[in-house]
């Protein structure tokens, strides 16, 4: 039953990151098509579609440069895309959606941001304290800390595998079992 589960997770959010990836990279930003930002939209698990339709696909290109391109600080990037009044915020769309596009363009160092995530940090004993207060681009840094430790101690290959590891513990898996 749970090996159905994660393999529609799967194939929802992480069978199409190559190519997703791609249609990430600089030079492909300024071709993203509504659909294909609607797609990436969908694959995140963003639920407010209709929302996420309204925003301009110039100003989406913009915030996925922006997010993704930047030379500012990662923090600050996260809190321009996720924050409400964020410059580069995006309608329908926060932090799970941003933390989904960092993760596609880099799954070896940034994760998802997401009620999944979080219980797994809970669950493992590496929620980071201060993950209830303070800037959301800082939050993040903070959320990534406690994932990092639960990739070292699950020795997952990267955040892509964490993010489906964090799903099957938000449906009741025992991660201390083998097997």
């Amino acid at each position: 039953m749970e090996a159905g589960r994660l393999a529609a997770y799967r194939k929802q959010k992480w069978d199409r990151s190559q190519e997703f990836a791609g249609w990430l990279e600089q030079t492909a930003l300024e071709s993203l098509e509504p659909t294909q930002a609607l797609a990436l939209y969908r694959a995140s698990g963003g639920r407010d579609a209709k929302a996420f339709r309204a925003n301009p696909i110039d100003e989406l290109r913009d915030s996925f440069d922006f997010l993704l391109y930047d030379t500012i600080k990662l923090e600050g990037r996260f809190d321009e895309c996720a924050a409400p009044e964020g410059a580069y915020k995006m309608l329908g769309a926060g932090k799970e959606f941003v933390s989904y596009l960092l993760c596609l363009r880099e799954p070896g160092l940034l994760g998802v941001w997401n009620s999944n995530s979080e219980r797994l940090l809970r669950l493992m004993d590496t929620y980071p304290p201060g993950m209830k207060r303070g800037p959301i681009g800082i939050r993040y840094l903070d959320l990534l800390d406690g994932l990092n430790r639960a990739r070292f101690q699950l020795q997952l290959s990267d955040f892509r595998t964490v993010d489906e590891v964090a799903f099957l513990a938000a449906r009741g898996l025992n991660l201390n079992s083998k097997g």
